[in-house]
């Protein structure tokens, strides 16, 4: 946001700097600005607004004729304080607004990221009850295997069986042969009858009960296992439905759980990017604040302005002690400092001397240095080599300049400060590399840099 405060800005000042068409009053510029765009608009009208508010200031401050006053007596100069006062409640109700808004969006990112832990718990179960499941699935796939082992096992036993009842019957026939001799069937009652006296009757009875004994027995034995491993194999296989219909049921519950997880997951989506956007709004309220804030400070700039106003209706300026600045000439750029030149642009003691020297020559007092044409301050700090120096970036007929005064003794100007041609930025002094108080002067057509490539002679630009 900053970023592009500062370009919109700077593109739309520049386009004015170095022109001394008298400017609109700027308190009407602000009831104009606020009828355009009104409350509750979006921040890019917002930053427009700001913008346009920036724009005002600056051309009362840089770009009117100090002669000229646009509010000529003192109740005109109190009525346009109180009109700007009433704007500057305004700004306050907007910022109490933006901020119950912030608040409600705050409380909504809470119960947004309470709903997320609230999810996000009910996954975790999800999945807890996904692991049970799949564990209780290999649990019935392992009884199902063993089940299908315990039937192979009575398959194996009942095919053992099969064959000791064929070899039962064998025995029996065998049995029977014995007892059917010459071709004829001998019965047991024929037997009995040919027993020739009563102890072999008794004898021969004796024999026939136990082979039929016998029989009886073997016979039922076969009935019975036959009968046991037949009941053995449909319990099993009836215990193997049961659980193979149990896996399909914990299949087809784990499938539901998958469906609940994914459904949840979906939710979560959709909750993560409401608080994004959440946060985007909130990002969006503090822009707004910020931009209040700034408008808040651009009423109190300009309340400061009309007190100054007020103060010179009362009492004349007093007189400055200290030199008089250069004059303001026509054409973009103009001398920076009075003085003789004491050191011209181009090579010297072996290397590019990328500007001109302005010296002090003995003289008394403070000798003013002023921008050489309307601008921006890009950069106001001190140098080991430039010592106290001012930066300030300009743009001319959609030509980047940067004009660079070095070797201050103070400096009146601050970063991203609107200047005028012929504004004071400074005073002449001896700081850094320097051998006696003077004023280097350098001027780039574009950017600086340290290889000063872009420098140019001043002789080409500024009358002298």
């Amino acid at each position: 946001m900053a970023s592009l405060i500062n370009s919109t800005w700077n593109w739309s000042i520049y386009r004015n700097l170095g022109k001394r068409d008298e400017c609109p009053q700027v308190l009407e510029g602000l009831v104009t600005i606020k009828k355009v765009y009104g409350e509750g608009q979006s921040v890019k009208n917002r930053i427009i607004a700001l913008l346009s508010v920036f724009a005002l200031i600056s051309l009362t401050f840089t770009f009117s004729d100090g002669s000229k006053t646009y509010a000529t007596s003192e109740s005109e100069l109190r009525q346009e304080i109180n009109e700007i006062e009433k704007k500057k409640e305004e700004v306050d109700s907007e910022q109490v607004e933006i901020e119950g808004q912030k608040s409600e969006t705050e409380q909504k990112i809470a119960e947004n990221q309470a709903e997320q832990d609230r999810i996000n718990s009910q996954i975790r179960d999800i999945d807890m009850k996904v692991t049970n499941t799949e564990n209780d699935i290999r649990e019935k796939k392992n009884e199902i295997s063993q089940t299908e082992e315990e039937i192979n096992k009575l398959k194996e036993e009942i095919k053992k069986l099969k064959e000791r009842i064929a070899e039962r019957d064998k025995l029996l026939k065998n049995r029977l042969k014995n007892l059917q001799k010459n071709g004829g069937s001998i019965s047991y009652l024929e037997v009995l009858l040919g027993a020739k006296s009563f102890g072999d009757f008794l004898d021969r009875s004796t024999a026939v009960s136990k082979i039929m004994d016998s029989d009886r027995q073997i016979l039922d034995k076969q009935k019975s296992e036959k009968e046991q491993l037949q009941n053995d194999q449909a319990e099993v296989e009836k215990k193997k439905e049961t659980l193979v219909a149990q896996k399909e049921k914990l299949e087809s519950m784990k499938q539901e759980l998958a469906q609940q997880r994914a459904d949840k997951e979906s939710l979560m989506a959709s909750l993560e990017a409401e608080e994004k956007e959440l946060h985007k709004h909130k990002l969006s309220l503090k822009e707004q604040q910020q931009i209040l804030a700034n408008e808040k400070a651009a009423f109190n700039k300009l309340i400061s302005q009309k007190e100054k106003e007020l103060e010179q209706l009362k009492s004349p300026p007093p007189q400055s002690q200290s030199h008089g600045a250069p004059a303001v000439t026509n054409g973009n750029f103009m001398r920076p400092a009075t003085g003789r030149i004491t050191s011209g642009y181009g090579p010297r003691w072996g290397s590019l001397h990328p500007g001109i020297d302005i010296g002090k020559n003995g003289r008394s007092g403070d000798v003013p240095i002023v921008a050489s044409a309307g601008g921006i301050v890009s950069n106001s700090y001190y140098s080991t080599s430039y010592g106290n120096v001012v930066f300030i970036t300009h743009y001319i007929d959609n030509q980047k300049y940067t004009t660079v005064y070095a070797h201050l003794s103070r400096r009146d100007v601050s970063n991203n400060q609107l200047v005028k041609k012929g504004q004071q930025i400074g005073l002449m002094g001896n700081t850094g590399d320097s051998t006696g108080p003077h004023l280097h002067f350098e001027l780039h057509v574009g950017s600086w840099n340290y290889a000063k490539s872009n420098s140019v002679n001043p002789y080409s630009y500024v009358n002298f």
